[in-house]
């Protein structure tokens, strides 16, 4: 989350610690940064005066398995300021700051593998959306150039990313390190990523970027986007005939991998042909010929 705030909320500030930006002999911008136990940006702007705090939710520490909300709001800045790099004052940011990013995250109890391949096998579009592994998962994201519209939505393993690097050294740091560790296993999470102040206002539905709305909202954007980007459908039975003989050499000829299978689609049928309504007996007979996948598996009741 990155909040920006008055100039006024920040005090007995330890300059030794910041990296100062001077421009003709007067300093403009002192910038603090670290990466562990968590990640936390703090950048007094004097140029236009104001304050900018950008810190991930590990910045709970032992409550990080609670997220940032409306609860622990006050936990993050108690601890930023346990840094002794400097004093932010708790009430006057929560009270009047605007947040211009911030991340969505939802943790659920279920199988990465059974998620991963249910999406990959449902995206709606696949000239709209593109997938890439990440953390035995994967991350959905539109295909658009402007930063306003961009969705990228990470689904992955919580408690293998909790395995890695800073992450594994954040949780050994941890005076409940063990109750952590329990608390992901197995668990996946879903992590929309809001980058700019339209987003957030679009996504969480509400009338501006103010901390409180932002922690009051009662929108579930992650849902929004997977009813956007996966196409769910029932599994249900066919009678094998011969035309979904001839979709199932398709289908084994591009690997089983349904994004061929579009490319393949488009380059046969004019523009003006409704794919989605083409790919449907594709999705259906994939799930009649790949019985290891889990077809009762509904991603939108994950999420809800």
């Amino acid at each position: 989350m990155k909040l920006i705030t008055s100039i006024d909320n920040i005090a007995d500030i330890d300059y030794t610690k910041f990296i100062a930006t001077m421009r003709y002999d007067e300093v403009i911008l002192y910038k603090y940064q670290q990466k562990q136990p968590y990640s936390l940006t703090i950048q007094i702007d004097y140029n236009h005066d104001e304050l900018a705090v950008e810190f991930s939710g590990k910045v709970l520490m032992e409550n990080y398995c609670k997220l940032i909300n409306s609860t622990t709001i006050g936990t993050c800045i108690d601890n930023i300021n346990k840094l002794n790099i400097c004093k932010l004052n708790k009430e006057a940011v929560i009270g009047n700051s605007t947040v211009v990013k911030c991340d969505v995250t939802k943790d659920v109890k279920a199988d990465i593998d059974s998620v991963s391949s249910m999406i990959r096998q449902n995206i709606a579009n696949y000239s709209k959306w593109n997938t890439k592994p990440y953390y035995k998962g994967l991350v959905i994201e539109n295909v658009v150039s402007t930063p306003r519209y961009k969705k990228r939505l990470a689904i992955y393993d919580k408690s293998k990313e909790l395995a890695r690097g800073n992450s594994e050294k954040f949780v050994r740091s941890l005076s409940n390190a063990q109750y952590v560790s329990d608390y992901f296993k197995d668990k996946v999470r879903f992590e929309l990523n809001l980058n700019t102040m339209y987003q957030i206002r679009q996504f969480l539905n509400i009338p501006d970027n103010r901390l409180q709305s932002v922690l009051n909202s009662q929108a579930n954007p992650i849902l929004t986007v997977v009813d956007e980007a996966v196409k769910y459908t029932h599994h249900r039975k066919m009678p094998m005939k011969l035309r979904d003989y001839e979709r199932e050499l398709l289908i084994k000829e591009c690997g089983y991998d349904l994004a061929k299978v579009e490319a393949k689609v488009r380059a046969l049928f004019s523009r003006n042909t409704s794919i989605q309504r083409i790919m449907t007996p594709y999705r259906e007979l994939l799930k009649q010929i790949n019985p290891s996948n889990d077809t009762s598996l509904d991603i939108r009741e994950l999420v809800a």
